[in-house]
């Protein structure tokens, strides 16, 4: 059984006092790990989600996955079954949006790591998306290439060779979203093994929306299958 942990795993996210914040902010929570098979939160000891999240879920509905929640210091509990993985007062500002993500550090199920993201919901120009691709993947062997794919072509390559993020990621660099112009179709997005034509995981048909604002998450591990295999899941960030 996993230990209680206050300061032993490793927290990438900013912390303060414990004063509770009064103002809402909006937060995610997603389970990117094959070791965790249900992840549950609670925000100064109440209930977030309607339901624990199985490995690669996220709170609410990829579409609408933000959940209000007091801005400021706050007690995060994040708790894996019944095992309670961390207890810890944590800060989330007021303005924009909070990413919360549990991933694996190593294979096949290294250490249990959380991720917090600052999400700048500032909206793209016209006829643009913002999006980013945050790869949770540990396996070496599943470099990535990011493509939207229009019928049978690959049309625009989102990423190529994308690697996993690693155990001490700095979360700036992971947070920041790119643009690209997009003209409203429904692509069908892939993640190719680099260097071959291997498709890794993909999203048939997926409705991107102009001006829309996604992150793009990929995990498991390319010989796995089921909870353990590569999948790709992608969050819209619905401006405030």
């Amino acid at each position: 059984m996993r230990k209680l942990l206050e300061c032993g795993l490793s927290l990438l996210l900013m912390t303060g006092c414990s004063k509770t914040g009064t103002i809402n902010t909006r937060v995610i929570f997603y389970n990117a790990t094959s070791s965790v098979a249900t992840l549950s939160a609670t925000w100064n000891d109440n209930a977030l989600l309607s339901s624990a999240l199985a490995q690669g879920q996220s709170s609410g509905t990829p579409s609408a996955p933000y959940l209000n929640a007091p801005a400021g210091t706050n007690l995060l509990t994040v708790v894996a079954g019944t095992d309670t993985l961390l207890r810890k007062n944590i800060y989330s500002k007021a303005s924009g949006g909070t990413t919360f993500i549990l991933y694996d550090t190593a294979m096949p199920a290294g250490r249990p790591q959380i991720l917090q993201l600052t999400d700048d919901l500032s909206l793209p120009d016209t006829a643009t998306i913002k999006y980013r691709l945050i790869d949770l993947s540990p396996d070496s062997n599943a470099r990535a290439d990011v493509w939207l794919v229009n019928g049978t072509t690959d049309s625009l390559r989102l990423d190529s060779a994308a690697g996993f993020i690693g155990p001490v990621p700095s979360a700036t660099a992971a947070q920041a979203f790119n643009s690209i112009k997009y003209h409203g179709e429904a692509y069908t997005l892939k993640i190719k093994k680099t260097g071959t034509g291997l498709v890794m995981a993909s999203i048939n048909g997926f409705p991107l929306l102009s001006r829309g604002i996604y992150s793009f998450i990929f995990s498991g591990i390319s010989s796995g299958a089921g909870a353990t295999g590569p999948k790709i899941t992608v969050l819209q960030h619905e401006p405030g």
